[in-house]
């Protein structure tokens, strides 16, 4: 099987948020489409392997419909545990009415998965949510801008919240002395740490999107008045994203090693991912000319 890789990691923008195939899924339908095709294709009736899958799986064949054999031809009542995956797979994903042609890993993968629907998104409506998915997995992003976007949004971020509620942390409460519990929330919005880091920042997006219009929508979601045009609106999640990075990194800093990193430190360090974003945008248009 193909190693997982961020190369072959595609999945449609407007279909589930995390554009990552399902490892489960594939390896079964490798299993899957491996013995239909030994069977329904196999062009050489007398090889050994043709014989014996028909043996055993000529009674889930005809059960889907897809007996093509004589009444003579023998199998086998009890169907070995292992071959009862074929029918459920089969069964539960819809795909009796698939051609045998069509049996391939890649290509019943690809079919499992264009049916898949849009993940929702707590309070948002379900086209906004659309929006949301493909702003965290906008290819103007680094790999690892759209890893914390992802998590942002799925609320998976190793803040004090979830490692709480998976017993691995004692304490919710924000590790800078904040009142409130740490939610990814808190840690990218309402800390009074990220307010002074945007407002050090202010200048850079205000180059894109006027500060007002920057709400707590915006620096989650990447959600801005439509007025705005897509270039500015990828310029500004940009800074926010690369403002979500530094922000986790010295939250992680202070929470594990009690290192403090100062605001002026943190501006610095969102100047140099954007620098790195600038120098990729220039490698890119070089290759295209």
């Amino acid at each position: 099987m193909d190693r997982v890789k961020r190369t072959v990691m595609h999945k449609e923008h407007r279909k589930e948020e995390n554009a990552v195939p399902v490892i489960l899924t594939i390896l079964r339908a490798f299993f899957v489409c491996g013995c239909v095709r030994k069977t329904l294709l196999n062009k050489n009736k007398d090889h050994t392997a043709y014989r014996v899958f028909c043996f055993f799986l000529l009674l889930v064949w005809r059960r889907l419909g897809w007996d093509k054999w004589e009444n003579a031809t023998m199998f086998n009542w009890d169907l070995p545990w292992y071959y009862k995956e074929i029918e459920k797979f089969v069964v539960e994903f819809g795909l009796n009415c698939v051609t045998s042609s069509l049996w391939k890993p890649r290509t019943i993968h690809r079919l499992i998965r264009s049916r898949d629907t849009t993940e929702p998104v707590s309070d948002l409506a379900p086209a906004t949510a659309t929006r949301v998915w493909e702003n965290v997995s906008s290819p103007s992003l680094t790999n690892r801008n759209k890893d914390i976007a992802w998590m942002a949004v799925k609320g998976g971020l190793p803040v004090r919240s979830f490692m709480h509620s998976r017993g691995l942390c004692p304490h919710r409460q924000c590790p800078r002395g904040c009142p409130t519990e740490e939610t990814a929330y808190h840690v990218f919005w309402a800390c009074s740490f990220a307010q002074r880091l945007r407002a050090a920042l202010r200048q850079e997006m205000e180059a894109h999107i006027p500060y007002p219009n920057i709400t707590h929508h915006s620096v989650l979601y990447g959600l801005f008045p439509k007025t705005h045009s897509v270039e500015a609106i990828q310029g500004c999640w940009r800074i926010l994203c690369c403002i979500k990075d530094i922000l986790l990194s010295a939250r992680t800093r202070l929470a594990t090693n009690g290192e403090v990193v100062s605001r002026e430190a943190c501006r610095r360090m969102v100047h140099n991912l954007l620098r790195d974003y600038t120098d990729k945008d220039n490698k890119d248009s070089e290759k295209e000319e």
